[in-house]
């Protein structure tokens, strides 16, 4: 999982073919573009963020611009629905201020604990994230609303939780 950027471009009524063109070449110049969505331009820092905001500022054509969570092709995810897209290059992105991400590592609680906390919380999960061997515990993906339902289940089956991700 990447933390990386979307940009939207807006497009102003009345501008020409070749007007968009232009602004697409001197984004192709300026910009490291690590994908794309239709209009939405993904990038993997706040660097490249910063240029592609400033090459579309000067033509008013700046639109949304939001965290995004570039998920590992392993990832499994019940329902997009509006919490992310799956972009022109086939990678699967989630907006990374409407979910959460945690893991339950193996050093707290009993394993019928455990097992128990994880069934409890499958009924909340939209996604999960197999383990590795880099990161062998799986993570688990919620809606960034149910963070404190979450830990709520956690403590009530004595389990640790470990957030992966959360916005604050």
């Amino acid at each position: 999982m990447r933390s990386m950027y979307g940009v939207e471009i807006q497009i102003p009524a009345g501008k020409l073919p070749g007007f968009y063109a232009q602004v697409i070449h001197k984004i192709g110049d300026h910009v490291n573009v690590f994908d794309r969505d239709q209009l939405l331009f993904i990038v993997e820092n706040e660097d490249e963020r910063d240029k592609l905001e400033e090459v579309l500022r000067k033509p008013n054509m700046l639109g949304d611009v939001f965290p995004l969570l570039l998920m590992p092709s392993t990832a499994k995810i019940e329902s997009l629905d509006d919490r992310g897209f799956i972009s022109q290059n086939e990678h699967l992105y989630l907006y990374a201020d409407r979910i959460a991400v945690f893991t339950l590592p193996e050093n707290l609680g009993s394993e019928p604990d455990r097992w128990a906390a994880r069934e409890q919380l499958r009924e909340h999960l939209v996604g999960q994230i197999p383990g590795s061997p880099a990161a062998p515990a799986p993570s688990y993906i919620i809606d960034g609303s149910l963070t404190e339902l979450v830990e709520g289940i956690a403590r009530a089956y004595q389990v640790s939780l470990e957030w992966v991700h959360r916005e604050e």
